[in-house]
């Protein structure tokens, strides 16, 4: 039989957290779940160590793959799930024990496509609030949408949820981008669902790395992956634009005032030539923003934003690198 719940877990060189991840994923409250690894040609110790799991627990299935990335990892694993419904879960981080057991009731009780809930980020000194879902998961609601609930436009990860897999398969959902693959599947899944369900409670713990290679969210500064965060920033606009246009003002500020934001900050750090790539992203997007949108913007902000759209960029770097202005500014991020 089929089980309940397909938990799919892409894995690179995670050697110091990949025993914590699968260890939360066999505890959750959840009676039929199956846990799928799929190791994206790790160097390290991590293949090894699932292994000595899948030899310990039946519910582990690994499958082994030439490094591929993320995108084509997660496609793998979505490709030989069974389960009812479909998670993710990044293989550093970690699950709480009642997570998926919330996600999936929550479900089975309202016939929502998708059930979501709150995140904090997890570190060794503690848990920490994301910032960027303090109001999203402000309060509970069962089956909403975000073409009403538009805070629901910062909901653009795809760990923190369960899905009915035959809406997966109905709306032929799969992750392309190399890298931030996230947002453009997962908005456009919130656009295209029947219903949505918020909950209030902490379902997934994003790790901070502190041992091992960084993450990517840990490389933000870098030009590649900053003109990845741009690449991303886009699809999901588009898709945005062609699926529902009354979503483009949110989605807007909530990028002029983060990934965007976040990656003209570079600037204090590299040239203008390093960061081509990135500012052309960037200015391409800024380009299709209405002007409305700015006017919304808290006042640094519409300023980087109307500078990046006149190519200013030595106006933006005179922002950017003021040093008591620039600490205070990017605080939270």
């Amino acid at each position: 039989m089929s089980p309940l719940l397909s938990v799919v877990v892409p894995m690179f060189d995670v050697e110091p957290y990949i025993s914590a991840c699968l260890e939360s994923l066999l505890g959750q409250h959840v009676d039929d779940v199956e846990i799928i690894v799929i190791d994206d040609g790790s160097t390290d110790a991590s293949r090894a160590i699932a292994e000595q799991w899948a030899r310990r627990d039946s519910r582990i299935r690994l499958i082994g793959q030439s490094n591929a990335g993320l995108s084509t990892a997660r496609n793998v694993g979505i490709r030989a799930a069974r389960g009812r419904y479909l998670a993710f879960c990044d293989s550093d981080d970690v699950v709480p024990a009642t997570g998926y057991a919330s996600l999936v009731g929550s479900l089975e009780a309202t016939g929502s496509d998708i059930a979501c809930g709150d995140v904090r980020r997890l570190h060794s000194a503690g848990l920490r609030p994301h910032p960027g879902y303090q109001d999203t998961f402000a309060r509970s609601r069962s089956r909403t949408h975000i073409r009403r609930d538009t805070s629901l436009v910062r909901d653009r990860m795809v760990w923190n949820k369960v899905l009915r897999r035959s809406f997966w398969d109905e709306r032929k959902l799969m992750f392309e981008l190399p890298a931030y693959e996230d947002a453009p599947v997962m908005i456009r899944a919130h656009i295209e669902a029947s219903a949505v369900d918020v909950l209030t409670e902490v379902v997934y713990l994003w790790r901070i790395r502190e041992q091992g290679p960084p993450s990517g969210t840990q490389r933000r500064d870098e030009p590649d992956n900053i003109a990845a965060c741009m690449r991303m920033v886009l699809d999901t606009f588009q898709v945005i634009r062609s699926l529902a246009p009354e979503l483009i003002p949110p989605y807007a500020v909530d990028m002029c005032c983060g990934d965007v934001r976040q990656g003209l900050r570079a600037l204090h750090l590299h040239d203008d030539a390093t960061l081509g790539e990135a500012l052309s992203l960037a200015r391409s997007f800024i380009a299709d923003v209405p002007e409305s949108v700015f006017d919304e913007l808290p006042p640094t902000d519409r300023q980087l934003m109307r500078l990046l759209a006149q190519g200013d960029l030595a106006g933006i770097r005179r922002i950017v690198e003021h040093p008591a202005a620039a600490v205070d500014y990017f605080r939270g991020w």
